[in-house]
Parts: structure tokens; sequence; C-alpha cells
């Protein structure tokens, strides 16, 4: 309606406007015509007096005011000149009340006849025809005459568009229902046909376009119902179909099933398999590498030692090997678990370099370790596998190099409290790499080679890159210089803090010459030799050498030792045994040769009594310093602890129990205990050690699991059942490699194992942890840990936390986290004596002991509590302020510091247990992450 609307209001608007204009016209129009007629009859009686001419235009005037309802006034003026001169409108004759507006004279003067018309009035100004004087009627129009009519034909209008607004407004209502309800019955339409009753049709309506839309609508639902037809013909047949297919999936799933039984069937098969035959070797292994540990504690010459050397390094090559056939099943299920041991990773890196020597002299290649002298001597991390790690990425930079060096780098990163992260870094030239070499090494690194696409070295590439990711480390590769590319990885390293510190070797002032052309080896021996404080000198030139020492000779400066390589032979080792004899016999010199073992075999018949010492390639800090002690052991300023490890001071002489069904295994153990001055007693069967435990007291057992008859978890679980106040740690010695059978061995009651072979550091290592060993000078204090409760015990964790082996987890390593922070502060308080914050401190952390199988911890923070509780209650509620001194004069001392240094031996010690712990091993989480796993075992 709102067009209509807009269009009749301007309709009314223009109508009235219009009415408007053509009365004023008209009133104009009359007001001139009087005008021109007055004008006129005054014109006429010109010849009559003044007088008469004056009363006779008043009689006119009066007529017309009369007979015009239209006119207000008529006035006649005429301009005459007063007493100053000055000329003035006189009024001659006037009917009607005075106009609005007057006029002057002047204004006048000279004008025709015209209409003049503002807000006051509406005036028709007529001037006398024929007069010289200035003389003009005026005529005043009655305004509202037109403004009446006006408004009366506005409210007229406004009255009509009233009423024909309301007739509209009544027909568009009545069209609307009508169109509603038109659009209700097509919506009740739709509506039903929505539900599926396609038969429904829409109504005929009046209207031509709902008429339209309900033919549409029809015509739908005879669609839908020709489509509903087809739908259901082919759900039918569909139906069918899947009944025979399911029929048919139902007999391929029972093959399937069956399939899948022999699958794992077949794969229990294997990893049993793989177990015994891994179990079978590396018992063995365990003999061999542990009786040649001990046969290069003994007397040997410098080639036996070699020798010696040899045969231990392929052992573990070996048995890095075996570790490879387990590991790449483990890496395909995401099952692998890293081991927590103490390791050297510089002395790592030498045996592996040591390993790999003789296939890359294959290449003239010379393998250079370099070690970062800020590297700790020992750290907790899995050194089987972390060989095998660099065994394959310095294979690849051999395959990758020809003539030449390929230096490996430990560098340290950083390192704060008990963490390291250390980055290792291969260099090879690549004289021997193509594109498709690099292709697949880009490849490896991104994770997205296919097993089609990787070669043999590649699929050991992957394998190295899964491995240091598992152990949360980087790797990557960079192009150098030289055309070839640099491997690093960066791996987070634990400091082990058991580990008695080595004495760092000085010589100082020590003058050595080296004679290598070789830059790389030179530069390995010379940082050495400066870390050493020694003062080293290089020669590079073979032919110059006896010139050279003969001008030190006779200048009084000769060395104190020469470090000559055989490179200087240059396969003529006739003149280059000669050369040595010469500057042996003519000018005293104290000679160490260095080389590959195959030069050093060809000239060591000739030099044997001659040289002091031979040292073989690649140069390990280890031989250097054995062949520098032989060569200027005056220079020296103490004795390393190398090649074997001190025995433990012990206030009493332990007992331990070695049960193993393996003789030679036996034997060692004996042997490396009773290095560490423990007695050890041997027992070859389950059945054996359990005679021996019920007739003898033992410190210690250790437990070999897998036995016939009687194996190592039923006769721990026989030991548990019969212990009545005292636990005896009991650790286990498995054969099978790996830690992902540590949360069974731990929940059969053992508290400890070792994976064979066995080493001499995890030996003293693990006996440190597990047994009280006396500082020295402190002979008379009695052997107590024995007696305690365990240090931690993952049943009691489990049975706080209801079983819940993740939540046992969290606890107890939130407690771990803690750990260091709660014993700065601690040892804070007590040296300011600052009891109050103490008691706070001390009963925190007994709470969080409260929730964790941390028997020895938690009786150590209960005692030192319950000695500080006092002074908490006697504590003033006054507010005034109490001085530390007031508040300990109430404190027992010597029962305060015996308690507090238990709290602190407790808390080191648990700290200490947790720097090599895999918690998610010990809690047996690693089944519950790995479902393939699980349904394996």
């Amino acid at each position: 309606m709102t067009p209509a609307l807009i269009l009749a209001v301007l309709l009314c608007l223009l109508f009235t406007l219009q009415q408007m204009s053509d009365r004023r016209d008209l009133l104009l129009s009359h007001g001139r015509a009087s005008a021109e007629q007055l004008v006129e009859l005054i014109h006429l009686s010109d010849g009559y007096a003044f007088e008469e001419r004056i009363q006779w235009l008043d009689k006119s005037l009066m007529a017309l005011m009369l007979e015009r309802d239209m006119i207000r006034s008529v006035q006649l003026y005429r301009a005459d000149r007063n007493s100053e001169g000055v000329e003035e409108f006189k009024l001659i004759s006037s009917v009607g009340p005075r106009p609005r507006t007057t006029f002057t004279a002047d204004e006048l003067r000279g004008k025709s006849a015209h209409v003049h018309e503002d807000l006051k009035s509406l005036q028709v100004l007529q001037p006398l025809i024929g007069e010289d004087a200035n003389c003009w009627l005026s005529i005043e129009l009655h305004r509202p005459y037109f403004l009446v009519g006006t408004y009366q034909v506005a409210l007229v209008g406004l009255v009509g568009l009233i009423i024909c607004s309301l007739v509209a407004l009544v027909w568009a209502v009545a069209m609307s229902e009508r169109a509603s309800r038109s659009m209700d019955r097509i919506k009740e339409s739709l509506r039903t046909i929505g539900t599926g009753k396609f038969a429904t049709r829409v109504p005929n309506s009046h209207n031509l376009e709902l008429f339209q839309l309900g033919e549409e609508i029809n015509q739908m639902a005879r669609n839908l119902a020709e489509y509903h037809r087809d739908y259901q013909e082919g759900l039918h047949q569909t139906m069918e179909d899947l009944r025979q297919s399911l029929d048919a999936m139902e007999e391929q799933n029972i093959g399937l099933e069956i399939a899948r039984k022999k699958a794992e069937e077949n794969s229990r098969v294997k990893s049993t398999f793989l177990a015994n035959t891994s179990h079978e070797i590396r018992t063995p292994l365990n003999g061999i590498i542990g009786f040649t540990n001990l046969l290069l504690k003994t007397e040997v010459d410098q080639l036996q030692h070699d020798y010696l050397q040899t045969i231990l390094r392929s052992s573990e090559n070996l048995l890095t090997s075996i570790n490879d056939i387990l590991d790449f099943s483990r890496i395909e299920s995401g099952n692998l678990v890293l081991d927590h041991s103490p390791m050297n990773l510089g002395q790592v890196l030498e045996e592996t370099l040591q390993i790999l020597a003789p296939y890359g002299y294959e290449h003239n290649l010379e393998l250079v370790p370099f070690v970062d002298p800020q590297l700790p001597p020992s750290q907790i991390g899995d050194p089987l596998r972390i060989k095998q790690i660099l065994t394959n990425l310095v294979s690849s930079a051999i395959r990758c190099s020809e003539n030449g060096s390929i230096p490996v780098r430990i560098a340290v990163l950083s390192g704060k409290e008990s963490e390291l992260m250390v980055r290792i870094s291969i260099t090879d030239n690549g004289k021997r790499c193509d594109e498709q070499c690099r292709h697949e090494l880009r490849l490896m690194l991104t994770g997205t080679a296919s097993q089609q696409q990787l070669s043999n070295s590649g699929m050991g590439l992957g394998i190295a890159r899964n491995l240091v990711q598992s152990m949360q480390g980087e790797i990557s590769l960079d192009d150098n210089d030289q055309g070839g590319c640099t491997y690093w990885i960066q791996l987070p390293l634990t400091i082990d803090r058991n580990r008695i510190g080595v004495t760092r070797e000085q010589f100082p002032g020590c003058r050595l010459l080296l004679v290598d052309p070789n830059p790389m080896t030179r530069q390995q021996i010379y940082q050495q030799l400066s870390y050493w404080r020694a003062a080293p000198l290089e020669h590079t030139d073979g032919e110059n050498l006896v010139p050279a020492v003969e001008q030190m000779w006779r200048h009084d400066a000769l060395p104190d030792g020469l470090i000559i390589d055989t490179a200087l032979a240059d396969n003529d080792f006739d003149n280059f045994i000669s050369t040595v004899q010469q500057l042996i016999d003519t000018y005293q010199c104290r000679v160490i040769i260095q080389g590959s073992p195959v030069d050093l075999r060809r000239c060591y018949d000739a030099l044997r009594t001659r040289v002091l010492a031979f040292l073989a390639k690649p140069v390990s800090r280890e031989g250097l310093l054995r062949a520098l002690k032989r060569a200027v052991p005056q220079q020296a300023q103490s004795r390393p602890q190398t090649g074997t490890f001190p025995a433990l001071p012990w206030p009493t002489q332990p007992r331990v129990l070695v049960v193993d069904d393996y003789e030679a295994n036996r034997r060692l153990m004996g042997e490396l205990l009773r290095a560490q001055h423990i007695e050890a007693t041997l027992a070859d069967s389950g059945e054996e050690a359990l005679r021996l435990w019920r007739e003898q007291h033992f410190d210690m057992i250790f437990m070999d699991i897998q036995m016939p008859g009687l194996d190592g978890i039923a006769t721990t679980q026989t030991i548990r059942s019969e212990e009545c106040g005292r636990r005896t740690p009991v650790i286990a010695l498995t054969a099978h490699a790996g830690t992902e059978e540590k949360s069974r061995l731990l929940s059969a009651g053992l508290d400890d194992y070792l994976s064979k072979p066995v080493s001499e550091s995890q030996l003293t290592h693990t006996v440190k942890r597990w047994m009280e060993v006396s500082a020295p000078g402190d002979t008379a204090r009695p052997l107590t840990t024995l007696m305690e409760p365990r240090l931690v015990d993952i049943t009691e964790s489990l049975n706080l936390a209801n079983q819940d082996g993740r939540l046992a987890r969290d606890l107890l390593r939130m407690l771990l986290k803690g750990l260091h922070e709660d014993e700065q502060e601690l040892a804070r308080m007590a040296q300011s004596g600052d009891y109050l914050a103490m008691f706070e401190r001390v009963h925190r952390l007994h709470g969080g002991c409260c929730y964790c199988g941390v028997p020895r911890l938690r009786t150590a923070t209960e005692q030192l509590q319950e000695l500080l509780r006092p002074l908490q209650e006697k504590q003033p509620n006054s507010g005034s302020p109490t001085t530390p001194s007031a508040v300990g004069e109430h404190l027992d001392r010597t029962a305060f510091d015996a308690a507090y240094q238990l709290v602190r031996k407790e808390v080191r010690g648990l700290r200490d247990w947790a720097a090599d712990q895999d918690l998610d091993a010990l809690f047996g989480l690693e089944c519950a992450e790995n479902p393939a796993e699980s349904r394996s075992s």
C-alpha cells in the first residue's frame, strides 16, 4: 500500500496547490479590473469641481466595497508638498481599514500599475490617468478569500485520501487473508509430502501465481513418488546383494581369523626364537668380554694388548649386531625401550672408530676422534645403541669418501645440574657419493623414504634416525666446503654422579715432537697433549726429520719424546726402520710409533726392542696416555684410574651370592666382585641358591633369570616369601636385550637388573647403589643399609595409587622433580637457623612421600619433622619477632644433625637412583601405550 499512499498524497498536494494558485489569480484579476474601472471613472469626471469629485469618489468607493467581498479597503493618494517643501502622500479618499503596508511618493514615482504582495498584505496599485501630480489608487485585497478556499480544498482532499486508504487497507487485508489461507494449504501439503505421503496434492487456487506454484509442487510430489518406488526396488536389490556379501565376508573372516592366529603364533615363535638366540649368544659373549677385560689388567706386552683389544672390540661389535637384529623389529612396531646405564661417550666413540678403522683403511681413510675436554667422565645412557648410531653414520661417511680423513667430533653444547646436551658430527669429503646417494640421505633424514627406495646403507641410516628420535635427540646433515656432507646428532644425556672421578693426567713442560704428515691426526694428538699441559711440537717432513733432530741435539733442545707416524714410510719400511733406529741409537730419542695395525705389524719385529710404545690408530686417549707413561714416566704427575675400577671402601667385607647356570658367567662375576673386595659365593641353580641363602647370610644376591629347573623369578619369589625383618637386594642377571622386562622383574620382587654382558662399570655402579660404602677414613661405620627398607618400592607405589600405574608414575615423578630444590632450601635453612620454615618444608616433603613408595625418605622426613614440631608449637602467638637463636634453644642439636644428614643422604640417594631410571618401564607403561606389544605379549 505504501506506493499508492505516497502517490495519493502527492496528487492531493498538487491539487491543493493548483486550487490555491487559481484563487489567487482570480483575486488579482478582480482587483486589477476594479482599479482600472475606478481610474477610468475618475478620469471621466475630470470636468467637475474637486469637492464634487471627492464626494462622488467616496460614494463610488463605498459602492465598490459593498459589491466586492474580496476587497478589504480602497485608498486614493496624491503627492503634495508640505510647508518644508518635501513631497509626501496625502490620503484623498479611503474606504475600509487602514492598509497594512504604506508607500512613499518616491517609491511609486515613475512606476506603472503593479501588484505588491508581502506577508502583511496584497495590494493593487494603479496610477490615475492624465494627472500631472503623483496620484495612485490602492486597492488592498482580502487575503483570506483565497486561503479559506484553499483550506477547504485541502480538507476535502484529505478526507478523500483517508476514505480511499481505508478502502485499500480493507481490500489488502482481504487479499492477504486469502493468500495466507492458500499458503497454509500449500504448507500443509508440503508437510504431508515430507512425511512420505507422495499422493498428496495441492488444491487449485484462483490466484495465478499460487496456482502455478501448486502445479509445480504437485509435479514434485509425482516425481518423488516415482523416485521412491525406484529407491525401494534398488534397496531391496542392494539388501539382497549385501546379504550375500556378508555371507562371503563371514567366510573370509573365519579364514582371516585362522590366519591371524597362525601369524600371532609365528610372531610368538619368532620372538621366542630371537630371545632364545639372543640369550644363547649373549651368555658366552658375557664370558668372552668379561675375561678379556680381566686379561687386559694382567701384565701383557704391547702386541698382546692390541690383540686383546681387537678381541674385545670384535665381541662388542658382535653384540651390537645382535642388538641390531632385535632393535629392527622393535623400531618397526614402536616398542623400542632404551637402556640407562653408566658409560663414557668419548670411549664409546673411540671404540666404534677402532672397529671401523680397517674398513676405512681400504679406501685410504683415517678416522680421527675429537673429544671435548669438557665432557664429564661418565654419563647415563644406552652405550650399545649409541655405538650402533655411530657405526651407521661413520660407515655411511666412509662409503662417501676416499683418500683423506674423516673427523668425528664430540662437543658439549650445554649442561646444567645433571642434564647434558652433546653434539656429535661426522664429516666426509664426498668423493664417492653421487646424486642418488645424496637423495637417499635426504629421504632418510626426512623420514619420507620407503623401504623400496633405500639401499642397505639407507636402511642403516633410517635405523639410526629412529634411534636418535627415541632418545629425544635430533639428527640432520649439512653440506660442507669439501663437496661432502656433515652428519650431526644432538643427544640429551644425564651426568653420572655415582662414578668416582678419574684423576686428570698432567705432563707439565713435557716437550713432545709430533712427526705426522696428516694434519688432521696431528691436530688430534696436539689438542690432547695440550690438554695434559704438555708442550707439543709439530714436524711434517720425513726427509728432514734426522737433520731437524740433529739440530735440536746440537743446541741441547732435544724433545723428551718423539711420536712418529708410519705414514712417513710411504711403503718403504726398510728406510723407515733404519731412520727410527738411527734416531734411537745416535741421539738417544725416546720414540713412540703410531699407525694402522697393519703398518705396525710390518715394523713391530724390527723395532720391538728399541721403541718404547706402539700406538694403534685411530688413537684413543687411553692408548695415548699408556704410551706416554712408558715413554716419559718421569714427566707424569699422577696415575690415572684407567682400565680398571678401584675397589670400593667397605666398612666390613660384604658377602654376595652369585646364581648362574653358566660356569663362565659365575667365574666372571666372582672375579669382578673379588676385585671390589667382596666375598662371592657361587651357585649353579635356583635350588642351590635357596639352600645357601637359608644357611648363610648374604648382603646381596645376583640372580640369573633363565635357568633350568627353578628359574630366577621363582627363586626370588621364594626368598621374598620366607624373608622376615630383613630384605636382601636381589639383582637380576638377564641375557634378554632391552629394558622391556624390567617391569616384570621388579613386580616379581627383584630390586634391579643387569643386562648381559655385564661390564665392570655397570657392576660397580649397581653395587654402589644398593650397598653402603664408607668414606675414606670412616672404617668404624656399621653396615646398616641392608637392614633398611628399599629406597623405592614400586609395589607400594602401585598400592597407594590403587594399582593405577600411570598415576603412581606421575606422583613419583612430581616428587623427584622437586628434590633438588628441596635439598637446596633445606641446606639454606639449616645454615641460617630458620627452623620454623624448615619445619614447613620438611612437612610438605613428608606429605609428598606419603603418596609414593619411598619408605626410607618417608621415615627420615618423619623423624626430622617430629624433632622440629615442638619448635612450631612453642612459637609465640603475640606476633612479636622471634630470633632463630631463640627458637633453636630448645632443639637437640645432636639428634637434629643426625636426622638432617639422614634426610640429605636419602634425598641424594633418591636423586641418584632417578638419574638412570625409566619410570615408564618401572611401572610397565610401555605395554599400555603400545597396543601392538600388548597383543604380542
